[in-house]
């Protein structure tokens, strides 16, 4: 098939439309990407003002609190040894978004990341100034400067108040009684936000991430991907140059059946007029009918910006658009088959990762406690001999909680016949301790009388229960040591 070499003049005009702000475009995949765009923003900016009531006090809902080593969302709360989750839910992410990247390409680079989504932003706002002041105003450009550095302050602040309460974080800051870390996170998180999304933008998705050298691995033949039809587009010309024949009748969903094409013949044209509107709405100005590129993030802008030039030329849509590559000259037998299927080793082997790892946190997240115990036994000495001949063992509790409904703890023991429990905060005939703090410290010591003292080290359960409900916390595996064994 014959493809139209560009020219000096379209060459220069391309690289003019490669400059400056990326101009709108209108259509399902902009409405797609405003609507993702405000929710993922909003949902950022709101989520540390949401309070929620924890410990009898207001307080925010999703927070990490790092000196505590605690992350609380709204009623759940996460300790230390609740890591094992949070790798559970990377590996359940990373499945996710490998399984999506087979079916559908780089969606992730297109519409949520967070580089697209906060430099979709500024272009939205640098458009707004554009179209009130003018592109090379001076007085344009210095609100530009003010509301790029505004969003970039206000983004770091935000973020900052995901780790400190943010109703009290901007007083904080103005009296300098915030964390040294808070000043930190605010000029790093507002220096690279300002830089990134106002200044550096699409250089971030083609010459710093990762992700699209990595991704590649992820597509195969059948991944959906942005795509030029040069079979219909090609030769480009003004919209004056007379149609190729045989594209008169032709739809949307496929090549026509008889490939009549004219090669090296410049008296008709392709569909493509080559306005370039797909060059100057790509927020990585990129020329997607150069074939299929690294600095593609799978926007779909430039398949809005060409249907709306084709709705004005009374031609059908399709000329760049959402599927599998195709071959330079299909023909409709070859376009059927270039059709995805559903079931593909790739997509259903991350399917597989996603399912076994999200069963797994769910079943964690159903069986985790509360209630987190231990029981240290105090060997120095193993066993005391009280003055009425009684035998007594010590021990270290140790008991932390993160639910705000436990009032007070029972202590008793099994396995142990004739045992007495004591607790060094009082002598109750119940032994019991006040959960007035979320992680406390509490010495039991356990008194048999002689006659029932075991010989040498006989195992023992200490058991916790809610003195209020009668409801078991923990049951700690323990040991008690008589006289005649113990070393």
């Amino acid at each position: 098939m014959h493809t139209q070499a560009p020219t000096a003049l379209q060459a220069a005009q391309t690289r003019a439309l490669r400059t400056g702000t990326p101009h709108a475009a209108s259509g399902k995949f902009r409405l797609t990407k405003t609507a993702l765009t405000s929710f993922l923003l909003g949902l950022y900016f709101i989520t540390p003002w949401l309070r929620w009531t924890r410990a009898g006090e207001s307080a925010q809902a999703i927070i990490v609190d790092i000196p505590a080593s605690r992350f609380y969302l709204f009623g759940m709360e996460f300790w230390p040894p609740d890591l094992p989750l949070l790798l559970g839910l990377l590996i359940f992410s990373a499945a996710t978004l490998f399984f999506v990247t087979a079916y559908f390409g780089r969606v992730w680079c297109g519409f949520t990341c967070p580089q697209t989504v906060w430099t979709d932003l500024f272009f939205g706002v640098d458009r707004r100034i554009d179209q009130r002041f003018g592109r090379d105003s001076a007085l344009g450009q210095a609100i530009k400067s003010a509301l790029h550095m505004l969003i970039a302050v206000l983004t770091a602040f935000t973020f900052t108040g995901y780790f400190i309460d943010i109703t009290h974080l901007g007083g904080q800051l103005a009296t300098g009684i915030a964390p040294a870390a808070a000043y930190v996170s605010l000029g790093v998180l507002t220096f690279t936000t300002y830089v990134f999304a106002a200044h550096t933008r699409e250089n971030i998705c083609l010459h710093m991430c990762p992700w699209p050298r990595f991704q590649s691995a992820l597509l195969d033949s059948e991944t959906l991907v942005v795509t030029y039809q040069s079979w219909r587009g090609d030769p480009r010309a003004r919209a004056r140059v007379p149609l190729r024949p045989e594209l008169l009748d032709i739809g949307s969903e496929g090549p026509p059946a008889a490939q009549s094409y004219l090669a090296g013949s410049d008296a008709y044209r392709g569909d493509c007029v080559d306005c370039g509107k797909c060059v100057s709405s790509c927020p990585t100005r990129i020329d997607i009918r150069d074939g299929l590129q690294l600095g593609c993030i799978g926007c779909g802008l430039c398949i809005d910006a060409c249907n709306t030039v084709m709705d004005r030329l009374d031609r059908p849509h399709g000329l760049i658009k959402l599927g599998t590559e195709m071959p330079a000259a299909p023909s409709v037998a070859t376009a059927k088959r270039t059709r995805p299927r559903i079931l593909r080793l790739k997509p259903m082997m991350f399917a597989s990762v996603m399912l076994v790892s999200g069963s797994a946190m769910a079943v964690a997240l159903a069986n985790r406690s509360n209630v987190d115990a231990s029981l240290e036994h105090q060997r120095q000495p193993p066993f005391v001999k009280m003055s009425d001949g009684s035998i007594r063992n010590d021990y270290a509790l140790r008991f932390t909680h993160r639910g705000d409904d436990i009032a007070s703890v029972a202590v008793t023991v099994e396995g142990l016949p004739g045992a007495a429990v004591r607790l060094s905060t009082g002598d109750e005939p119940t032994p019991a301790f006040i959960c007035n703090r979320r992680s406390m410290s509490e010495r039991v010591m356990v008194t048999v009388p002689m006659h029932a003292a075991p010989k040498g080290r006989v195992p023992v359960t200490v058991v916790l229960t809610e003195r209020a409900t009668n409801a078991p916390l923990a049951r700690l595996e323990t040991y008690f040591w008589g006289p005649g064994g113990a070393q």
